[in-house]
C-alpha cells in the first residue's frame, strides 16, 4: 500500500516511517524537512494548509495516517483551532480526491478536557465518556473526529481516529514515568510506546471491517507510580469505578475496543522497559 504519514518529522511520524517502509511505499509530508530521507521513501515538504503541496505527496496514496498540526495549546491559541481544523479537513477532503481507502487520524485524549476544565466521571475511561474539552486543542480534536465521521458517511473512504494519551519511544519521553502527585494529569497518567502505535496502525490500514470508529491508545498498565486504586481515591473521588477486575497498575483508559476489533496488543511499558514488572 502507497501510504501518506503526514507530520512524518515528528516523534510518532518518524517511527512510522521507519516502520512502515518495509512493508509500504511510505511518503513523508510535514513542514520540516528531516535530517535524512529513509531509504525507501519519499518526501514532500508542506504545511497542511498548502493543498497544492497536500495534493502532490497524495497521489496514488491508499492510505493516510495524519499526525501534523499545532500539538497542544501554544499560543497564539486562535492558530491552534484554527490550523488543526483546517489542517484536518484539508487532509481528508483531497485524501478522498485522490481515492484513498483509509484515514487514520490523531486524535487525543485531551478531547476529554482531563486535568483542564474536567475529571473523568468514571474509570476506566472509554470511548463512550463525554468530550468536555473546551480549550483550543482538545476542541480542535473533537472537531476532527466529527470531520472524520463526516467524510465517511458520505464517501467511502474508512477513517479511524486514535485518541492518544502520551507519546513515549526509546530515549524519548520515558524518564517522566513514574508519574507522583498530579503529573501529567492531562493525560490522566497514561502513556503509548510509539513502537506499539506503529503495529496498530498497520492493523487499521489492513482492515476491511470498520467504516468510522474512535479508539483510545494506551499501554497496558498506568503511568503512576501509586496504586490506580490510591490515584482514584486522592484526586478522583467521585468517579465511578467500572473496571471488571481493579489491578495494582491497572490504566485509567480502556483499550478493549481497540483489542476486539484491531487486535491492538501493546508490547512496551515503562516498566519493562527498565526491567520492572508489570
Amino acid at each position: 500500500m502507497k501510504v501518506l504519514i503526514t507530520g512524518s518529522s515528528g516523534l510518532i511520524g518518524s517511527i512510522l516511517v521507519d516502520q512502515m517502509r518495509a512493508r509500504h511505499e511510505v511518503v513523508g509530508y510535514d513542514r520540516q524537512a528531516p535530517e535524512a530521507v529513509p531509504v525507501g521513501t519519499t518526501f514532500v515538504q508542506g504545511d497542511m494548509l498548502d493543498r497544492e503541496a497536500l495534493q502532490r505527496a497524495l497521489v496514488g496514496v491508499e492510505g493516510v495516517v495524519h499526525l501534523a498540526g499545532i500539538p497542544y495549546d501554544i499560543p497564539p491559541l486562535h492558530e491552534v483551532f484554527s490550523v488543526n481544523v483546517q489542517g484536518t479537513y484539508n487532509a481528508l477532503d483531497l485524501a478522498v480526491e485522490a481515492g484513498a481507502s483509509h484515514f487514520l487520524f490523531a486524535s487525543s485524549i485531551m478531547a476529554y478536557g482531563f486535568g483542564q476544565n474536567v475529571d473523568p466521571q468514571y474509570f476506566p475511561v472509554d470511548e463512550e465518556h463525554p468530550l468536555l474539552a473546551n480549550r483550543p486543542y482538545g476542541l480542535s480534536k473533537v472537531v476532527g473526529e466529527q470531520l472524520c465521521r463526516s467524510f465517511s458517511e458520505r464517501s467511502a473512504i474508512r477513517t479511524y481516529c486514535f485518541r492518544l494519551t502520551t507519546a513515549v519511544s526509546p530515549g524519548s519521553r520515558y524518564d517522566i514515568y513514574p508519574s507522583a502527585g498530579r503529573k501529567v494529569e492531562v493525560g490522566i497518567y497514561q502513556y503509548f510506546d510509539v513502537r506499539d502505535f506503529a503495529t496498530l496502525a498497520e492493523n487499521a490500514l489492513a482492515d476491511k471491517q470498520i467504516q468510522h470508529e474512535s479508539f483510545l491508545v494506551s499501554a497496558v498498565d498506568s503511568g503512576h507510580q501509586e496504586s490506580t486504586a490510591d490515584v482514584i481515591a486522592n484526586y478522583y473521588p467521585q468517579a465511578e469505578l467500572r473496571y471488571r477486575e481493579l489491578n495494582l497498575n491497572s490504566p485509567f483508559v480502556s483499550i478493549e475496543k481497540a483489542q476486539r476489533l484491531l487486535a491492538f496488543a501493546p508490547q512496551h511499558t515503562w516498566r519493562s522497559e527498565r526491567g520492572r514488572p508489570i
